[in-house]
C-alpha cells in the first residue's frame, strides 16, 4: 500500500472540507473551527453547515452535506451525538468516505452512548466510511494549513515531528506548540471507533514529512501484535516516542470516563515490549514534550561527552551531577582550546567544565562579540559531542531600562545578540540552552531563539535527559544498522 492509499491520507490532504455545526455564534467552540480554517487559509474548499444561517464567516451555508454542490473529501461533526447518525447518513448520499466527529458522549456516556456508538459502528463499516473519533479535534497538516481545533490558532510552524494523541490535552498547548517548535501532522484517535494508534503508526512510519513520532497512548485499541510488530519495524528508520496513561487501576478508569475503552494492559509488560521495540517511553507530560522538542531541532550527537556552559557555579554543580546521572560524561576540552579560552578568563585559573561562562563575561561586557566568539570555541573542539548552555540575559533589554533608546535600535541590538547566540550551533554537534530567571523577558527571548532552532529547557536536568536520550538512541540505531 502506497501513502496516498493508507486510509489516514484522505484526512490530512482533503481538497473540500465541510464543518456541520458551523456557526457565526464566537461564544460556541465550532465558531473556532471555522475561524481557524478562514484565518490560517487551508489549501482547500470550506463548506460550512448549518440549516439556520445564511453564511458563516463569509461563506455560504448548506442545510445538509448532500446539498453541497461540490466534491466533499472530509467531514467534521460538530453537532450533538444524538444528531451523529442523521449527519452520517447525509454522507452517505453525498458520497463522503470520512468522516471526524469532533462530539464526545459515545462509548464514554453511559449503556445510550454505547448503543449508539454499536450503531453508528455497524453503519458506517457497512457503508465503506473511515471515521476518526468520536470525541477527536483533528486532523490537523501544517502543509496545507487544515486544522481542527477550538483554541484560536496564531499561527502554524511546520516541523518534522508528529503526533498522535488519544486525548485533546495537547488542545490548549497548540499556540506554545507552534511557536515554540511546531509539528509536520497532528492526530487525536479520541474514542477510536475505526481508526487507531495502529493506523496511525502505519501512516506517520510512510509519510516523508515526519522525522520522528511522538505518540499518547491511553489503551491498546488495536491488534496489540501488529501494534508491536509495528513499532520494532520504524524505530530504526524513525524515534518513537510514546507517553503511556492509565498505568494505574485508578488512572484506567479515568481514562474510561472519556473514552470508554479501560486500559487493561499490564504496565510493566506494555513498558518492556516498547522498549524492546526500540522505542522511547516518556515518564511524564513535561518529558514528552521535551523530547518531542530534542528531536524536533537537534541532530544526533556522535558519543555522550558533554559540555557544560553555566553562569552560576552552583548550577553547573547541579548540571554535572545530572550529566553522570542520565549516563554522559564531563568532555575533557583539549589542550588548544584551553589556551585560546585563557583570553577570556577572570584573573584566576577556572575549570573549562562545567565552564563558568558568567564570571568571565563580567570581564568582557564591553566586548559581547568577541566574548562569544572566544567561548564558542568550545563547540569546536573535537573532544566535545554535544553541549548545553545557561540562557544568558537578554542585554539589549537591560540596556534599554532608564534609557531612550529608539525602537529600530533595540530590535537591531536584539538581533545581533540572538545572531551570537545562534552562531554557537554547529552542524552535528546538538546545542540547548536551559532557563535562567524563567521572567517575562527571557520568555520573550526565548520565542524568538526557538524561532531560529535554538531549542530551550526548563531546567539543565531537563536539557541533560533529553540529549540522554538522543544518545542512546544513537546507540540503538548504531547497534541496529551493525
Amino acid at each position: 500500500m502506497t501513502i496516498d492509499q493508507h486510509p489516514l491520507h484522505g484526512f490530512f490532504y482533503p481538497r473540500s472540507i465541510a464543518i456541520v455545526g458551523a456557526t457565526n455564534n464566537p461564544f460556541k467552540m465550532n465558531y473556532r473551527i471555522m475561524e481557524n480554517l478562514v484565518n490560517l487559509g487551508f489549501h482547500g474548499n470550506v463548506y460550512p453547515v448549518n440549516p439556520n444561517s445564511p453564511e458563516v464567516l463569509g461563506l455560504k451555508t448548506y442545510p445538509r452535506v448532500d446539498a453541497i454542490p461540490g466534491h466533499v473529501d472530509l467531514v467534521v461533526s460538530a453537532v450533538p451525538a444524538s444528531k451523529t447518525l442523521d449527519v452520517i447518513k447525509h454522507c452517505v448520499l453525498k458520497g463522503v468516505k470520512r468522516i471526524a466527529i469532533v462530539t464526545g458522549g459515545f462509548s464514554e456516556g453511559g449503556e445510550k452512548g454505547k448503543e449508539l456508538t454499536r450503531q453508528i459502528r455497524s453503519f458506517v463499516k457497512g457503508n465503506g466510511i473511515r471515521t476518526l473519533g468520536p470525541n477527536t479535534l483533528s486532523p490537523i497538516n501544517t502543509s496545507n494549513n487544515l486544522i481542527v481545533s477550538f483554541n484560536p490558532v496564531k499561527k502554524m510552524r511546520q516541523g518534522r515531528i508528529s503526533f498522535a494523541f488519544q486525548s485533546g490535552f495537547y488542545e490548549p498547548k497548540l499556540n506554545w506548540i507552534f511557536t515554540h517548535f511546531g509539528a509536520s501532522k497532528i492526530l487525536d484517535l479520541g474514542n477510536k471507533m475505526d481508526l487507531n494508534e495502529v493506523d496511525a503508526l502505519t501512516y506517520y512510519s510512510e509519510d516523508p514529512d515526519t522525522a520522528a513520532i511522538a505518540m499518547h497512548i491511553e489503551s491498546l485499541q488495536g491488534d496489540p501484535k501488529e501494534f508491536f510488530n509495528c513499532l520494532k519495524s520504524i524505530t530504526p528508520k524513525k524515534p518513537v516516542i510514546i507517553l503511556k496513561a492509565g498505568r494505574t487501576g485508578s488512572g484506567a478508569k479515568a481514562a474510561a470516563s472519556h473514552t470508554g475503552a479501560m486500559a487493561t494492559e499490564n504496565d510493566l509488560v506494555f513498558d518492556s515490549a516498547i522498549r524492546q521495540a526500540g522505542a522511547i517511553r516518556a515518564a511524564n507530560i513535561e518529558e514528552f514534550f521535551d523530547l518531542a522538542k530534542a528531536f524536533e531541532f537537534l541532530d544526533l550527537p556522535a558519543g555522550n561527552r558533554l559540555s557544560i556552559i553555566t553562569l552560576s557555579g552552583g548550577e553547573g554543580v547541579m548540571a554535572t551531577d545530572a550529566c553522570e546521572l542520565n549516563g554522559l560524561k564531563l568532555a575533557k576540552i583539549g589542550h588548544g582550546t584551553y589556551q585560546r579560552l585563557k583570553e577570556i578568563f577572570p584573573p584566576w585559573e577556572i575549570p573549562l567544565n562545567p565552564f563558568d561562562a558568567g564570571v568571565c563575561m563580567e570581564f568582557h561586557l564591553n566586548d559581547l562579540k568577541g566574548f562569544f566568539h572566544k567561548f564558542s570555541l568550545i563547540t569546536e573542539d573535537e573532544n566535545v559531542d554535544c553541549i548545553i548552555m545557561q540562557m544568558p540575559p537578554n542585554f539589549s533589554y537591560f540596556m534599554s531600562l532608564g534609557h531612550n533608546i529608539p525602537d529600530d535600535m533595540l530590535v537591531a541590538l536584539t538581533q545581533e545578540y540572538l545572531d551570537l547566540i545562534i552562531s554557537m550551533k554547529k552542524p552535528g554537534k546538538p546545542f540547548a540552552m536551559w532557563c535562567s530567571s524563567l521572567v517575562k523577558e527571557e520568555m520573550e527571548l526565548i520565542e524568538m531563539v526557538e524561532e531560529r532552532g535554538l531549542p530551550v529547557f526548563p531546567s539543565a536536568e531537563r536539557a541533560i535527559k533529553a540529549f540522554s536520550t538522543l544518545y542512546r538512541y544513537k546507540q540503538f540505531k548504531r547497534k541496529y544498522l551493525t
